[in-house]
């Protein structure tokens, strides 16, 4: 089991597994929610998926992707076919909860209003405050019924995961042995076989770009195009109709004083942070605590020098180059050992060193400022501004749909008994972005089944805004012909046969490359630079090299001064393994034993749902409605 965990930690599978975790909250949580849709994409033996769903998850991927991968996501986003990849993971989550529900696993109610009543965003004072949980649905448009519901799935497929993960068991020599290689020791040499590194070598011919195109025809597919004619109504149109009475800012005021209108309590202060990190040996922990107390001896007799220490000695780089300045924060901001000694302290008061989960913290409290509940005068202007600004989102709303629902059924005639001029959209996909409508994701979902002329409204980000629109026209999805993306296609041919190539030289030199001569002068046969590097197997990340732990894994299978091929993602490498040490146990290694012991109960637990959900496929009816999804370009063979 510990060679298959090994060997099947960085697979697909069990990486899709961990998403799924992961993706309910991400993708469902708070900020997420949105207008509902009753349209089914997919149903699971009675559960739906429902187009919202798909939508708040397909818009929450893709803007990390932009987010990563910048001018590149765009072209990232055709390679992985991201709409059939979110498909694939709403499904699976549903998979899972059903097998969940079969093994007599569910989440009580109790369990719901413990994760609610501990969620920060819903505490006041550390307490649970139902006026801030309702309040926090209402400001969001969420539906109570309908975040519960989505949070107890979460939690249930959560509880699945531990359940699945507490029948994994070990013994101690097993958790020695992975301790020995956790706390490993390697020096390598890498040559990254970067593609690029044999540009010149690939020529592209006419013939090899027809061939590329004609095997990926679909990768070139034009989704359908609209073009809209329209017009804005905003909160201007309908602000003057909206009246503001005394008796409601004073019963806003009232409603909101608690939360709205009240100031936390804040404090001024900076720190000297000595860093106490959790694998530090019990001495230099002790060294850490002496060095503190030094420092704070030398405040006693010069508390002046106070910013110069915390710029030469203080471990927390944020606030270190500031001179340990944190700022005005409110109340329940920092740790709760912090707080504690902060809120014994008087103005000008500097701790002693005191211990907390970052290490010993001197802190010297520059400045206090009370609770303070705003007077009904100092936001009256506010409060004002504030209702009228719902009063009018409200009357917009109203107004747009008495307009859309009338009798009046041209876009024309509507727009002129508003005294609105209309404009007409370029064709557009979900890609484009549009004047004053912005960008087309949200408005292009609401046009998939609608026909040409009819009529539609959408609401702009923020609600002060409703584009009141008819389809003016109607592109069907269509296969850019060649000599529109021949361009591309060179890219993406280039990049394949780049990629091809990198990886026949790698094998080939792997076997030609015998001794440390060797794999220096291929270096600089190949006008490229050696990159050495020296790493723990259970460190995150590998300085100047972009590798995943299957990286490591290869590596620790090698013997000192072999030199071997790894391909990791995506990317191929030639290594000479220069030093190799394995872990040593001692007194200190029972704390790693243990957080080891608890990595590979997930680890297997990953692998255990993976093959689960794969059975589930085959076992359990799936039912997609293939219409909507192939209008989402979802390819499910992808």
């Amino acid at each position: 089991m510990l060679n298959l965990i090994r060997d099947n930690v960085q697979s697909f599978g069990v990486k899709f597994v961990v998403g799924i975790v992961v993706l309910v909250m991400a993708f469902f949580g708070i900020s997420t929610y949105r207008s509902q849709s009753s349209n089914t994409l997919v149903t699971i033996d009675g559960y739906e998926v429902k187009l919202d769903r798909y939508q708040r998850a397909y818009e929450n991927a893709r803007e990390e992707i932009r987010a990563k991968y910048g001018a590149n996501a765009s072209q990232y986003l055709e390679m992985i076919n991201l709409e059939s990849q979110i498909i694939k993971q709403l499904t699976s989550n549903a998979l899972l909860l059903k097998s969940a529900s079969k093994n007599g696993l569910a989440v009580s109610n109790k369990e719901l209003a413990h994760e609610i009543y501990t969620t920060p965003a819903f505490l006041t004072d550390e307490r649970f405050d139902p006026s801030k949980y309702q309040s926090r649905l209402n400001n969001l448009r969420i539906d109570k019924l309908k975040y519960e519901k989505d949070l107890k799935e979460s939690l249930l497929t959560q509880k699945y995961f531990k359940f699945v993960g507490a029948g994994a068991l070990f013994s101690r020599q097993s958790l020695e042995e992975e301790y020995m290689r956790y706390e490993s020791q390697m020096k390598v040499k890498v040559i990254d076989f970067d593609p690029s590194l044999f540009s010149k070598e690939v020529k592209i011919t006419d013939k090899e770009i027809n061939s590329y195109y004609e095997l990926h025809k679909s990768d070139f597919q034009q989704k359908s195009q609209y073009a809209l004619n329209y017009f804005v109504l905003g909160v201007d149109d309908v602000d003057d109709k909206v009246t503001v009475r005394d008796k409601e800012v004073t019963r806003y005021y009232e409603n909101n004083r608690q939360d709205e209108f009240t100031e936390k309590a804040q404090f001024l202060s900076r720190h000297i942070l000595i860093s106490v990190p959790q694998a530090m040996s019990g001495d230099e922990a002790e060294k850490a605590k002496k060095k503190a107390d030094a420092l704070y001896k030398r405040l006693l007799k010069n508390r002046k020098l106070f910013v110069e220490l915390a710029k030469v000695h203080s471990q927390d780089p944020g606030s270190a180059k500031k001179g340990g300045d944190l700022g005005w924060v409110e109340k329940g901001t920092f740790v709760s050992e912090f707080e504690t000694v902060v809120e014994g302290m008087k103005k000008n008061d500097i701790s002693e060193p005191f211990k907390s989960g970052f290490g010993y913290h001197i802190v010297e409290l520059l400045d206090k400022k009370e609770e303070r509940i705003k007077p009904f005068e100092e936001v009256k202007e506010e409060i004002v501004k504030t209702i009228r600004l719902n009063k009018s989102k409200r009357r917009l709303t109203n107004s747009v749909d008495k307009l859309v629902k009338g009798e009046i059924q041209s876009i024309t005639e509507i727009a002129k008994s508003v005294e609105k001029t209309l404009t007409k959209t370029e064709l557009f996909d979900d890609s484009k972005e549009l004047d004053v409508i912005g960008f087309a994701y949200q408005i292009y979902q609401g046009l998939k089944e609608k026909q040409k002329g009819q009529l539609g409204q959408y609401t702009l980000p923020g609600g002060e805004g409703i584009v009141v629109y008819e389809i003016a026209e109607i592109k069907d999805p269509f296969i850019k012909p060649l000599a529109d993306v021949k361009e591309q296609v060179r890219y993406y041919a280039q990049e394949e046969q780049k990629k091809n190539l990198a990886r026949e030289k790698l094998l080939a030199f792997a076997k030609e490359t015998k001794t440390e001569k060797d794999f220096d002068n291929l270096a600089k046969t190949l006008k490229t630079i050696i990159t050495p590097a020296s790493f723990k197997f259970s460190d995150r990340q590998i300085d100047k090299l972009r590798v995943s732990n299957q990286f490591k894994t290869e590596v620790f299978k090698m013997r000192e001064g072999q030199i071997a091929s790894i391909e990791d993602s995506s990317r191929g490498y030639l290594v000479y393994l220069v030093e190799k040490k394995k872990g040593v146990l001692n007194e200190q290694s029972l704390q790693t034993l243990t957080m080891l012991e608890g990595m590979m109960q997930r680890q297997k637990a990953e692998i255990v749902l993976s093959g689960l959900i794969n059975q589930l496929r085959k076992e359990i009816e799936i039912d997609y409605n293939m219409p909507i999804l192939n209008a989402l370009n979802v390819r499910l063979d992808s």
